[in-house]
């Protein structure tokens, strides 16, 4: 029923840019897009044994033309809830912005991440926002963006938002330039929990570059709830084969606060007591090659050097047609992780998973 009742409104409000649009009483091209994704994952635990969890969502785009430098964004989520059993909604773009003589304004629902092509972001706007290739719903916020572009390599970004659940307001400055070919950032980042109570600031720099056929990014974060400070250096390299064939690796090295990390990762990753008062040393890397135009295989891998945990996820994907792919997942922890005190792989239902398995199929419309 729930599902019925989001879909309306989805339709309604839709179908209300629609008329105001109209009312221009010009000829405009409307188009309408997204993607319906279907899977079910196996999860094992030691407490349940084998799980078969169901789960379908789809994202779904409304595509206007742009008009006197103005333009409206709306993107909808629909996707079933396996942890409260229903069906729920939120919305991933609904913004206005217009560009500006000097400067572009967006205000609105929208997404928000500085990423700079790390697998882990410890200096994102929002903590976990993106992950191992993975956008999650911190990502999208209400919030007011100025972008203002000094010259063609340097630029700033002012962001303020309402995150909701803990946090009353964020805002955050960044600044990105050109320095010897590499392309570097620096961020600061305040945040409110209450009215009148300010709940800490964070501060990063990036830098990503080439040197020779490698590419190499570092990152630098501080934080001052932790009193701590995070460091992030890694590296990336394609290979082309003579057959069209491509082998991607990417690898970097953190030292991370567990707090941040546990931000990241989410539950895919717990601490255990010991390692709650030092930094993390953790290693991640994913290989991935493409077998054909149609297929491809890869691997991502978490290595925790400070308890010797490992967390390996293997993926092959298949595009049966134009718009549909089929996509295999899994994710395997190791004896070592399992056996440590609150180190454990929580998937669903928060319980300690020592293996999962998914297969999904999406279609793109």
């Amino acid at each position: 029923m729930k599902k019925i009742y989001y879909l309306i409104i989805i339709l309604i409000f839709y179908l209300f840019i629609l008329f105001i649009l109209s009312l221009a009483g010009e000829a405009i091209e409307i188009t309408m897009g997204g993607q319906l994704n279907a899977s079910l994952t196996t999860v094992y635990t030691e407490q349940t044994g084998f799980i078969l969890v169901p789960q379908a969502n789809l994202d779904l785009e409304l595509f206007l033309p742009s008009w006197n430098n103005n333009e409206i964004k709306c993107a909808g989520y629909l996707f079933t809830d396996v942890v409260e059993g229903r069906v729920d909604f939120f919305w991933k773009k609904l913004y206005w912005k217009h560009r500006f003589e000097d400067f572009h304004l967006t205000i609105g629902r929208q997404p928000i991440s500085w990423s700079f092509g790390s697998l882990l972001n410890p200096v994102d706007y929002t903590i976990g926002a993106v992950a191992l290739d993975r956008e999650y719903n911190p990502k999208f916020q209400n919030a007011l963006e100025i972008y203002y572009p000094i010259n063609w390599n340097t630029s700033l970004s002012l962001v303020a938002s309402l995150p909701g659940q803990d946090l009353t307001w964020k805002a955050g400055l960044r600044g990105r330039t050109l320095i010897k070919d590499f392309d570097v950032t620096i961020n600061y980042i305040q945040e409110q929990i209450e009215a009148g109570e300010t709940g800490g600031y964070r501060f990063g720099i990036t830098a990503k570059g080439d040197l020779g056929s490698c590419g190499v990014y570092s990152a630098f974060g501080y934080y001052s709830e932790e009193k701590t400070c995070s460091l992030l250096v890694g590296l990336d390299y394609s290979y082309f084969f003579p057959a069209g064939n491509q082998l991607y690796i990417q690898a970097e090295s953190l030292n991370i606060p567990p707090e941040i990390l546990s931000k990241i990762t989410g539950s895919m990753m717990s601490l255990s007591e010991e390692e709650e008062d030092k930094n993390i040393h953790l290693l991640a890397g994913n290989i991935s090659y493409k077998i054909d135009e149609l297929s491809s295989i890869g691997m991502t891998a978490l290595y925790n050097y400070s308890s010797g945990s490992v967390i390996l996820m293997p993926v092959y994907s298949n595009q049966l047609s134009t718009n549909s792919t089929i996509k295999v997942q899994g994710g395997v922890m190791t004896k070592s992780m399992s056996e440590a005190e609150g180190s454990t792989l929580e998937v669903f239902f928060g319980k300690p998973t020592q293996i999962f398995l998914e297969v999904s199929l999406n279609h793109s419309f």
